[in-house]
């Protein structure tokens, strides 16, 4: 782009926003920038009665722009802007153009303003297992606004709003029918409930526990008497139901406009009964937040409102991730489940019937007394690190030979309870020394234990009332260190069953924070400012130990104690499969000379090292190297290939990639492995007899080959490419440490020798 098209881009479009006929407004404004498919292009709040966005005028002109009402508190809310949050808003949209030019002033009419007050609904519920009532961690939950009423039997063509009247006048022909339904919980159209009484089950789920027969009959009873108080029950050949005489006069008009009005004005009256209307009535629902839920399966949201209207219409859709694909498990009939006029802040019950989707612990405490070593990071568990009986040259990797590298998180699972209230184990701590060189030397002397002392916290989340209406929920951590007891540093507390006074539960809103019981910043070992270098000298085998300490800070014997040590016995990630463990044997246990367990142990594989790639330039024999990267051949010639692809402990993999022309891949020229083998054969299995060599004294890689064979049986000359990428096979527990990777390229161009 030039840099008088990338000046224009970053102009401020500016203009100023009027508010003669209401000066008294005080409320937060914004203007919105939405392109013709709805897509937000920018935001801007409102400043001195100006606007400003880094677009052009052109730019603006062509698209929609709107001014709606803000909150006051932070732009990072859950529900984001669209256009249909400006409907809900009452968002004005000015006509942008006048006389072929750009207005520099948008006018906003008082009757706009006078409605305009936002509030904030606090939406939250929980996603539970239909049988067990137990939480769902981990699913997404949708949330969407319906379409108002009124606004979508507006819509209706005429022949539609007679349609709609027709099957509502049958519904109040049911005699069983004769009152109004009762909310139930999630609940499937209409359910016939003992005595006669019939219990439509309708549009606003209530929450855990559904209402006994008796109270469902009694709450029945009582709204029966409260509409016959007002209402004159009329019963004729058609129609046997208590509803005002004016509504239904009104529905058997012949005119469709009147049926609409009537609609929409009794629209509290109809609304029980939308789950018995006829399945071709269809609702407009429009996706306005996803949340995740967390370990306690609720999920939370804010969402804007009109404080002058009416509260958001609500509902609510369920994804979970199934062998590694999100799949829908909960999606129900959206009449019968929406959730009308919404009271913000109540809670949402959602209950997954779907067999495949687990329950999460609705406490995770581990029975009896143990501790359970689950994982490094979500990646490794401990049935993927080699340890007990792996050789001596594997200890310490993964299953997959991977060392570790970065910041390590050990996962542990503990029976907080029983340690903390009946054992008085109240703390741990995490420490480390180093085995070996990074070459896999042992060291005459193993290096000193070191406390692991960077600071772990949990969050929970509260909830703060705003003045004036309106909720914000706060995530605060919790530290649970370092600190010192006794004559102990860098302790940990267990962290306890309950949660802060004023939170809901503990939350995970960083895994990488929330779940770790301590962090191993293996990237920051060795001395010196030059990363690579400190990587080279602190690589090596090191070994962790995990310890427990009573609440006075004295060191827990935990086989005095009673307490069980266990690891994971299946790999990671853990997913939707069960996760069993077993107690650990000798070669993960510390023990005092008595032969009692202190301490767990294990130990890991840490390298750093950053890999290293380099294409060196070809040589060969009859060949003649010319300015600009040609390379005349003559008859008979050989030309050599090679590069280096290098990693000090041999922990990295490559991939060398020649190509001839713009995309045509040489597969006798090309090769990937294992950056410690000696010798690596080409990707082109039908020529076993090339293969790179790795030379001892360069550590590079290269292979000759007739010139023919490079230029293939159509080309009589040719440029080509050559890319080198070296990956290094390090892990943190959660990815590939891909930062240590490196990558080179170069090129050159092959052409006939000419004849003097």
């Amino acid at each position: 782009m030039s840099k008088e098209k990338d000046s224009k881009r970053n102009e401020l479009f500016s203009m100023k926003i009027s508010l003669d006929e209401t000066p008294d407004f005080k409320g937060e404004l914004a203007a919105f920038i939405f392109d013709r498919a709805g897509n937000l292009l920018a935001k801007s709040r409102i400043k001195d009665g100006k606007v400003s966005f880094p677009l052009s005028d052109q730019e603006v002109a062509r698209n929609r722009l709107f001014i709606a009402p803000v909150s006051g508190q932070s732009d990072e809310e859950t529900e984001k802007p669209s256009i249909k949050m400006m409907e809900r808003l009452g968002g004005y949209e000015p006509i942008l153009m006048q006389k072929g030019k750009i207005i520099d002033t948008i006018k906003i009419p008082g009757s706009i303003v006078g409605v305009w007050p936002v509030c904030l609904c606090w939406v939250r519920g929980q996603v539970v297992k239909d049988d067990s009532c137990l939480p769902v961690c981990g699913a997404k939950v949708h949330i969407c606004e319906v379409d108002k009423f009124w606004r979508w039997i507006i819509r209706l063509p005429d022949l539609e709003v007679l349609k709609f009247r027709d099957d509502l006048l049958k519904i109040f022909a049911r005699p069983e029918l004769r009152t109004p339904p009762i909310p139930d919980p999630d609940p499937s159209p209409f359910t016939a409930i003992k005595g006669g009484l019939v219990h439509l089950n309708w549009l606003n789920p209530q929450p855990e526990p559904p209402l006994p027969i008796d109270k469902i009959r009694t709450l029945s009873i009582q709204r029966s008497s409260k509409i016959a108080s007002t209402t004159q029950t009329l019963t004729t050949k058609e129609t046997s139901s208590a509803v005002p005489s004016e509504f239904l006069m009104a529905l058997n008009s012949a005119s469709a406009q009147v049926i609409r009005e009537s609609l929409t004005a009794n629209f509290s009256l109809i609304v029980p009964y939308f789950c018995l209307l006829l399945p071709w009535w269809r609702y407009r629902c429009d996706e306005i937040a996803m949340v995740e839920t967390d370990a306690m399966g609720r999920f939370q949201a804010i969402v804007f409102y009109s404080c002058k209207g009416d509260k958001p219409d609500l509902y609510f859709w369920v994804e979970y991730e199934l062998g590694g694909v999100l799949e829908t498990v909960y999606r129900p009939s959206v009449a019968c489940h929406t959730y009308w006029n919404y009271a913000c802040g109540t809670d949402v019950i959602l209950r997954i019937k779907d067999e495949r989707v687990p329950a999460c612990s609705n406490a995770p405490d581990l029975p009896g007394c143990i501790v359970e070593i689950l994982s490094i990071g979500r990646e490794v568990s401990m049935s993927e690190i080699q340890g007990d009986g792996a050789a001596v040259a594997d200890e310490g990797l993964t299953t997959a030979s991977q060392p570790f590298g970065g910041k390590l998180e050990p996962r542990i699972w503990l029976s907080r309870t029983t340690l903390r209230d009946v054992k008085h184990i109240k703390y741990y701590r995490w420490s480390y020394r180093r085995l070996t060189a990074g070459d896999g030397t042992v060291l005459a002397v193993p290096g000193l234990w070191t406390h692991l002392s960077r600071t772990v916290v949990c969050h929970y989340p509260v909830t703060v009332f705003l003045p004036g209406g309106g909720v914000s929920i706060t995530h605060i951590p919790v530290t649970f260190g370092p600190q010192s007891v006794g004559s102990e540093s860098d302790l940990f507390e267990i962290r306890p069953e309950k949660n802060p006074t004023g939170g809901y539960e503990w939350t995970v809103v960083d895994e990488r924070e929330d779940l770790a019981s301590s962090h191993f910043e293996t990237d920051k070992l060795g001395i010196g400012d030059n990363p690579c270098q400190k990587a080279f000298d602190a690589a090596g085998k090191y070994e962790l130990k995990l310890e427990l300490f009573k609440d006075s800070g004295v060191l827990s014997d935990w086989t005095a104690d009673g307490v069980d040590l266990q690891i994971t016995n299946v790999p990671a990630p853990f997913g939707v499969n069960t996760v069993t463990a077993a107690t650990a044997p000798d070669y993960y246990r510390i023990k005092n000379g008595a032969g009692h367990t202190v301490a767990f142990r294990m130990v890991l594989r840490v390298d750093n090292n950053c890999c290293q790639s380099e294409v060196n330039p070809v040589s060969g024999t009859g060949l003649d190297t010319k300015p600009c990267g040609f390379i005349e051949f003559a008859p008979g010639a050989k030309i050599k290939l090679s590069f280096k692809a290098y990693h000090p402990n041999g922990y990295a993999t490559f991939n060398f990639d020649v190509a001839r022309g713009v995309s045509v891949g040489i597969s006798e020229a090309s090769a990937s492995g294992t950056v410690n083998s000696l010798s690596v054969s080409t990707n082109n299995p039908a020529l076993p007899d090339h293969a790179y060599t790795k030379t001892t004294l360069t550590t590079s890689y290269e292979e000759n080959f007739d010139v023919g064979e490079l230029l293939g049986p159509s080309c009589t000359r040719a440029a080509f490419s050559e890319a080198l990428h070296v990956w290094t096979k390090s892990t943190d527990g959660y990815s590939r440490l891909w930062y240590l990777d490196a990558f080179a390229h170069d090129g050159f161009a092959l052409t006939p020798k000419l004849t003097p």
